[in-house]
């Protein structure tokens, strides 16, 4: 009777086990009147976090947080969140097609795809954006991935010419300096003083760049976003406010 009953609660908690799994998965989205939220459990995340890019709501919680204190933490935040998708007006796809818009510091420019007699090259030209190509008739894709290596490359340079001019005004001194890729923020600063900034700042005005710059430049010496982090900040860059809504606004529109 005893190995029988050791059997059956092992059984039984087995499956408690698999239908909170089960739960937990069948609210992997909170849904409002207004909008939908994707939720997603960390075993490293100790509190909750909302974020909103390109029109899609995305709440971050513990591992084991009941689904009840995700609800009522986005319930308290509908107003702000709405506030924030009607900002966030996701950017067309691209279809790489001539007469489409790209951004480049802050302009708009008109794509013009033409045949190269010598090599694949891109360029600005007034107000179009060139992309010479060998292929006789390239796919979206191919065309695609040339402007995302020119993009890049134009990035590489900007920012770090553009930092080191930042780190000798502020002296502010990064122990290094990267251009990358990043899905959901502009830029970042280790506590080992190293800063990586996203490569699609290069998209942004120039004024929008330089608040992301110093943003991360201050916090060499305020690792947070403490009251006295954004007095360095202001200091620096007064009117960093202006350029912190226009990220916030306009930030989903600088994509490829």
């Amino acid at each position: 009777m005893e190995t029988f009953g050791y059997k059956t609660a092992y059984c039984l908690k087995s499956l408690v086990k698999n239908l909170l799994f089960a739960e937990n998965e069948r609210m992997s989205r909170i849904d409002t009147p207004d909008f939908s939220v994707h939720v997603v459990r960390s075993s490293r995340r100790k509190t909750m976090a909302l974020s909103i890019k390109d029109a899609e709501v995305t709440v971050r919680i513990p591992a084991r947080l009941p689904m009840k204190h995700a609800e009522d933490f986005v319930f308290s935040k509908r107003r702000w969140i709405s506030q924030q998708l009607a900002r966030q007006q996701p950017a067309p796809a691209h279809e790489y097609r001539n007469g489409e818009s790209f951004l480049y510091l802050g302009n708009s420019y008109t794509l013009l795809v033409q045949n190269a007699t010598e090599k694949n090259q891109v360029k600005l030209l007034d107000s179009q954006l060139l992309l010479s190509t060998k292929a006789l008739d390239p796919s979206p894709e191919a065309k695609a991935r040339q402007l995302m290596r020119w993009y890049k490359e134009q990035a590489e340079s900007y920012l770090q010419e553009r930092c080191q001019q930042l780190v000798t005004s502020t002296r502010l001194t990064p122990r290094s300096v990267t251009v990358k890729s990043y899905k959901a923020r502009w830029g970042s600063c280790r506590i080992s003083g190293d800063i990586q900034l996203n490569w699609k700042l290069i998209m942004a005005p120039a004024t929008v760049i330089d608040y992301v710059i110093v943003h991360e430049l201050c916090h060499l010496k305020q690792h947070n976003h403490s009251p006295a982090f954004w007095q360095l900040v202001k200091t620096l860059c007064p009117d960093f406010q202006t350029q912190r809504l226009w990220l916030k606004q306009h930030g989903s529109q600088l994509t490829l």
